[in-house]
């Protein structure tokens, strides 16, 4: 937007508004004429946020270097057949070098590697740690908060005096503060992050716990062929059963239910998942 040859920049903050303007008008700072609208507003946990604005013009005396710079004579016109002639004659040559090259390397590879060179930003890590230690104060379960990461998986581990409260209820809270500091996140960065929390050694000893569940429970299966279930698990904690029975052929386990938590069943092949033995057929009642 221009007001009187002055323009109007956005950005989550001054400095990154200002230099939104530098590069537009491709000058310095010290060279522009700068007037704040807005400072902008960090909002709550980012979800409120408003952009800083501000309103600059160039300097006189760099407006008048543009406009030395804007009369500056234009070369002259080239005949345009040669200039095409020279292209062909260039490009039947590049395509005899081409033929001769090494063929590129496959898709798949390429997506690799750059899939290996993937780095979340210190950003995004610095903001995800801020945040989860904000949600925990204003709970009233002040912890310590470490943030690593591995390519784009982030882990968020929580220490301290209140790990036994935020793991309560085989860690339903963790579960739930998890589902929120990535919505959190999500809405301050378009980078691809996958946030992962624990608190203490909770994951660990969770899916410990559900393998050897799952476990016995097929055990229990093949005895007496009734269907076993394990309830209101996450995705990842379905997963450590699914992946415990996976080899297993005498017994199959499938998710059921709706929502983010879901129960697990576990079962013999043929029966589909039922609970309970097989259906009497009809006709079965008056037999005596």
């Amino acid at each position: 937007m221009t007001v009187n040859n002055k323009m109007e920049f956005e950005g989550r903050d001054i400095a990154e508004a200002i230099s939104k303007a530098c590069k537009a008008l491709h000058v310095s700072q010290e060279n522009l004429d700068i007037e704040v609208l807005t400072t902008g507003t960090s909002g709550i946990f980012g979800l409120c946020r408003q952009k800083a604005r501000l309103r600059v013009s160039v300097k006189k005396e760099d407006n008048l270097t543009a406009e030395k710079k804007s009369k500056r004579p234009t070369r002259p016109k080239i005949d345009q057949p040669k200039i095409a002639e020279k292209k062909k004659v260039t490009a039947a040559g590049q395509k005899k070098k081409e033929e001769k090259a090494e063929p590129a390397a496959k898709p798949k590879k390429v997506a690799e590697e750059l899939e290996g060179d993937f780095q979340v930003g210190e950003d995004l890590l610095s903001e995800v740690e801020t945040d989860l230690a904000r949600l925990l104060d204003l709970m009233q379960f002040p912890s310590d908060v470490t943030v690593s990461s591995d390519r784009e998986y982030v882990t968020a581990l929580i220490q301290g005096q209140y790990v036994n409260e935020i793991v309560d209820q085989n860690g339903k809270l963790l579960d739930s503060l998890q589902y929120l500091l990535r919505k959190m996140i999500g809405k301050k960065y378009s980078e691809k992050a996958i946030i992962s929390l624990d608190a203490g050694d909770f994951r660990a000893a969770r899916s410990e716990e559900l393998k050897q569940l799952g476990l016995e429970l097929a055990a229990e299966v093949k005895k007496s062929g009734k269907t076993r279930s394990i309830p209101s698990l996450n995705p990842s904690e379905r997963r450590v059963v699914h992946l415990a029975l996976q080899d297993d052929k005498d017994v199959r386990s499938r998710s059921v239910g709706e929502g983010l938590f879901k129960k697990v069943l576990i079962y013999r092949p043929g029966s589909k998942g039922r609970k309970g033995p097989a259906r009497k057929k009809k006709g079965a009642r008056n037999k005596k």
